[in-house]
């Protein structure tokens, strides 16, 4: 048998190099677009999203995937290894880690799998992923890069600054009448996931301001290992800030993209963000 694989789900932002590289199986989410489901990755880019999204009326939403795509993909892997690790987005945004736990227990006489709730989501969720596969490569066995995995857990954070506010007030996160006024005043709530859960921490008007929060979100960390910076529609806001970072942190590895069509039924089309991950060895 070869050495454990790495599954995880499309919502991690991962580069098709990373993939390849170290042969992490990617289970796609859904997207669905006014009457039409989408296979993320599969049939909806990142750019045909955001180019199909201003012609619909109603929000869109993320979905899980079928439980029969986590038993297929188990079952196939069992074919070359008796050892899996699916590691997923945050169950706070979505069932995914339930589902795969029942494929996992369907399968246990397949094969070991183990599933971890990563509690974030995007390129937080694809570091976390990347780390877990350098490790395995490196010849970690599937309980020391599960060890690894949930130490990253703590030591991965997230806060981006959304323009469109419908999205925040239909999953409940800000009231109606927070969300007329924030659009009136054009306010900018930060978002942050704690524990799993998205949560507004706080507001600002400008982009100065942006970019003066991100950084100084940023900078609180000692430990600095690298930054993932995803934008929509804030691209002279993301230039400015990644000019700053790259003046005070030189070596520090930043990571730039669009960010993906499961995050963006979160957040909206428009918004601006930081990833951030510390270097978890210093704390052992």
């Amino acid at each position: 048998m070869k050495p454990f694989r790495i599954v995880t789900d499309s919502s991690a932002h991962l580069t098709r190099d990373e993939i390849k590289r170290f042969q992490i199986e990617v289970v796609p989410m859904r997207i669905r677009l006014g009457r039409r489901v989408y296979t993320e990755g599969v049939d909806i880019t990142t750019e045909s999203y955001l180019r199909r999204l201003s012609t619909i009326k109603t929000l869109p939403t993320s979905q899980p995937p079928p439980l029969q795509d986590f038993i297929d993909v188990y079952y196939r892997l069992g074919k070359e290894t008796d050892q899996i690790l699916s590691i997923h987005l945050s169950s706070k945004l979505s069932p995914v880690c339930e589902l795969a736990r029942t494929a996992a227990a369907a399968l246990r006489a397949h094969a070991q799998i183990t599933v971890i709730d990563s509690e974030t989501i995007s390129r937080g969720l694809g570091m976390i992923v990347r780390c877990a596969a350098e490790a395995a490569a490196g010849g970690a066995s599937l309980t020391e890069t599960a060890r690894l995995v949930r130490g990253l857990i703590g030591a991965t954070f997230f806060s981006f600054f959304v323009d469109d506010l419908s999205y925040l007030e239909r999953d409940g996160r800000i009231r109606p009448s927070q969300a007329l006024l924030g659009s009136l005043f054009a306010i900018k709530p930060l978002l942050e996931i704690r524990e799993g859960h998205l949560v507004v921490m706080e507001k600002v008007r400008t982009q100065l301001d942006m970019v003066e929060k991100l950084f100084t979100f940023i900078s609180e960390f000692a430990y600095l290992k690298e930054v993932a910076l995803l934008q929509n529609n804030n691209t002279p806001v993301a230039t400015a800030l990644l000019e700053r970072l790259e003046t005070a942190y030189p070596d520090l590895p930043i990571f730039t993209d669009t960010y993906g069509p499961t995050l963006a039924t979160f957040i909206g089309p428009s918004a601006l963000g930081v990833i951030v991950r510390e270097d978890v060895r210093l704390f052992v």
